[in-house]
């Protein structure tokens, strides 16, 4: 499974905003390519940044080759329209993270 992590940090006063933006519409647009199985949005409480509230937003692509899809075919236009709404507003950090297996993973026993 591959993890598409976006970080954005902002100001408290776009924030709320912001985050009904982003449920309403540049997540669900996201969701739409069909490239994503599930989606999870945070708000980042520790550490807390300096500069204002961060959220965490991590897109589950089943392969590598679904995120490259994703980055080729949409991601420009996607990032634009947030962009236009909101550059220079928010800090964006992106990240992509491929997930473990642990079944190969011996794990100490659960304290009582």
């Amino acid at each position: 499974m591959i993890i598409y992590q976006v970080l954005c940090t902002m100001p408290p006063s776009v924030e709320d905003e912001w985050r009904q933006w982003m449920m309403r519409e540049h997540i669900r647009d996201v969701m739409n390519t069909e490239l994503f199985e599930r989606v999870h949005i945070a708000r980042v409480l520790k550490p807390e940044h300096p500069s204002g509230v961060q959220y965490c937003i991590q897109y589950y692509a089943p392969t590598l080759a679904h995120y490259e899809q994703y980055r080729m075919d949409f991601a420009p236009v996607l990032q634009a329209a947030h962009k236009a709404k909101y550059g220079g507003i928010i800090e964006i950090e992106r990240t992509v993270m491929e997930t473990l297996d642990l079944d190969d993973v011996e794990l100490p026993p659960l304290l009582s």
